[in-house]
């Protein structure tokens, strides 16, 4: 049986975010659970977008980037890892470390009601008994899910890692995991919560942003390792989904002057 015991150590904040980049690292696993608005986490090569139906679980002690681009709201649960083995739902986080976290309808209903109860107000008790919630609720589904993944949709994850820098087209990717492209984005939704392009230009991001950070190539030389047609799509991509241009994000990753993360942060 599953202790709740465990929640006394689980903590549930509704959090906004501003768009100024911010990285950091924490010693417990996170949830990141859209209510409105959008938060793109960059972590492990892989740029990953709370946004929708689709959530992000940030593992214990990986280093992320995070930045928010509009109005936005979100749920985060701090789960310890002895609190999550405590939940029987370690197997889960571990599955499903930095990686997105796919909200059915019932799932983002449970999101919407827990923040609009406890935005502002809530006691400690009543924070960790939605966070329980919540937390069983996506580790069922999620082994449920998970259980019906099928080996072809590995494959096409695979495939767009290897081959993100090339010219990817989603009839590409279905022929490679031997499904039709209609079934291909319907096992991408079901699954994952994201479509097939929105995850190469996650793909195509989050190795951009690596290369900006920590070398000294030319932006242009960038672009094209990563599967960008040329600069300025870099440019407008990086724009529309960090806020920031490729210089900007390069100054401010040298600068060495992150914020300070705040209590319960991405």
């Amino acid at each position: 049986m599953r202790s709740w015991r465990a929640m006394g150590e689980v903590e549930l904040t509704v959090q906004r975010y501003s768009a100024e980049v911010v990285a950091h690292r924490h010693a417990h696993h996170q949830l990141v659970l859209p209510v409105e608005g959008a938060l793109s986490i960059a972590m492990a090569g892989r740029e990953l977008r709370a946004a929708g139906r689709s959530g992000v679980l940030v593992p214990c002690d990986a280093r992320h980037a995070f930045a928010a681009s509009e109005r936005n709201r979100f749920l985060v649960i701090d789960v310890p890892p002895a609190s999550a083995e405590a939940l029987g739902a370690a197997p889960w986080f571990e599955r499903g470390a930095g990686g997105p976290v796919a909200l059915d309808a019932a799932a983002a209903l449970l999101v919407h009601a827990a923040a609009a109860e406890l935005d502002g107000a809530g006691s400690v008790a009543l924070r960790r008994q939605w966070a329980g919630l919540l937390v069983l609720t996506l580790a069922e589904r999620g082994d449920r899910g998970a259980a019906r993944a099928p080996e072809k949709l590995r494959r096409a994850l695979r495939f767009i890692e290897e081959h993100a820098h090339e010219p990817l087209t989603v009839a590409d990717i279905a022929a490679r995991a031997e499904l039709s492209p209609g079934h291909l984005h319907h096992l991408f939704r079901a699954v994952l919560g994201t479509t097939v392009q929105a995850r190469i230009a996650d793909v195509r991001l989050a190795r951009a942003t690596e290369l900006l950070s920590h070398t000294d190539l030319g932006i242009a030389e960038i672009a094209l390792r990563c599967g960008y047609a040329d600069q300025s799509c870099l440019t407008r991509s990086l724009r529309r989904r960090r806020g920031v241009t490729p210089a900007a994000l390069r100054r401010g990753a040298r600068s060495g002057r992150p914020a300070e993360p705040r209590r319960g942060g991405a």
